[in-house]
């Protein structure tokens, strides 16, 4: 079975480092309608639609999206990076046969710590044997984390931005 991947993001340096990290398909929101690019990407690639839809953004974009989906499909709901959180129609949800997963992973440190310890312990040893990497956008020194929360809000950061404690950070690598 093959897994595509098609995501949205806005600027010429990230819709290339997707496509450097392996997505199928990249769309550039500022200039595309995603959910008919979406819909291109999906007829060309011989598929019917969408099984499982990973959504850190809200609002619009997952309303819209979820015309995109399967029957039988998987909403994995991790955020409302957009600011609006979405209505998802339980009588869509049910017709559709979907399957609503909800993740806040920060609540497991009050329902389940032991489960966000061994995640924590998993992700840490998947990073020192290399099977994951950490994309690094910019760092910044402690003096300047109004620059690290300007470059997030003007979408300026391609990875993660880190702040670093210390004399000896280098300023905006």
């Amino acid at each position: 079975m093959r897994c595509y991947c098609y995501c949205s993001c806005q600027g010429v340096e990230k819709l290339q480092y997707l496509k450097s990290i392996g997505a199928d398909h990249v769309i550039d929101s500022s200039k595309e309608n995603v959910i008919e690019s979406a819909k291109s990407f999906l007829k060309a690639s011989g598929l019917k639609g969408v099984d499982v839809l990973y959504d850190p953004v809200g609002g619009k974009l997952t309303q819209d999206s979820l015309k995109l989906l399967n029957w039988g499909a998987h909403i994995l709901l991790i955020g409302f990076a957009s600011g609006d959180i979405p209505v998802i129609r339980a009588n869509i949800a049910l017709i559709k046969n979907w399957t609503i997963h909800g993740l806040y992973w920060g609540s497991y440190l009050t329902h389940r710590p032991a489960v966000l310890i061994d995640s924590l312990n998993e992700l840490l040893s998947w990073l020192s044997k290399g099977l994951i990497t950490v994309k690094l956008s910019h760092t910044y020194r402690l003096a300047e984390a109004h620059l690290a929360f300007a470059d997030l809000r003007d979408r300026k950061a391609v990875g993660k931005v880190m702040i670093v404690m210390g004399s000896s950070a280098k300023s905006r690598l």
